[in-house]
């Protein structure tokens, strides 16, 4: 009850208080009546109370590490895979404003990208391919749509599994 109660203290002041501060490694989107103002770059920001909302976000490079993801070769063998992006924010308005969970994205569009490589090659062809230069292409190309510049996505696993079914589609053990 009280932690809610400190979260609304902090609402509010963000909410009245009459200057933001954007740090060095931040971007910031002013929204005036919610719609899309400027972009703020880092600096002291006049704003006006109760009409301004400010968005902000890192800006410099850092990792996302996504879930591993079970996969199956062209040639049948069951795999997991689990990588790490790279990032950063380059466009702050398309990115706070035109998607909805830019990092979500990210992850689930390159974890999308490496089901659809890995689906049409051989465990072989994984072990002896630059994989990591494929999947950091396409990534690439596609994150730009969201304000994100992607450095490389680093496979960080890439085993043979065992499938062993726990639950039958009725949902029984067995």
């Amino acid at each position: 009850m009280l932690d809610r109660l400190v979260e609304w203290i902090i609402a509010v002041w963000d909410t009245i208080i009459p200057y933001k501060i954007i740090n060095q490694f931040d971007r910031g989107v002013r929204l005036r009546f919610g719609k899309f103002k400027e972009v703020l770059e880092p600096d002291f920001h006049w704003k006006l109370p109760i009409f301004d909302t400010i968005i902000e976000h890192g800006s410099v490079w850092t990792t996302h590490s996504m879930p591993a993801q079970s996969l199956t070769t062209k040639d049948g063998k069951d795999i997991v895979v689990k990588g790490i992006i790279k990032y950063r924010v380059v466009d702050m308005k398309v990115f706070a404003l035109e998607v909805w969970d830019a990092i979500d994205a990210i992850s689930d569009m390159t974890q999308g990208i490496i089901f659809d490589i890995v689906k049409d090659k051989t465990w072989d062809d994984l072990q002896h391919e630059d994989l990591k230069k494929e999947i950091s292409k396409k990534a690439r190309n596609e994150a730009r749509r969201w304000g994100i510049e992607i450095e490389t996505v680093t496979i960080s696993d890439l085993a043979k599994i065992r499938s062993i079914r726990l639950l039958n589609s009725n949902g029984s053990i067995g």
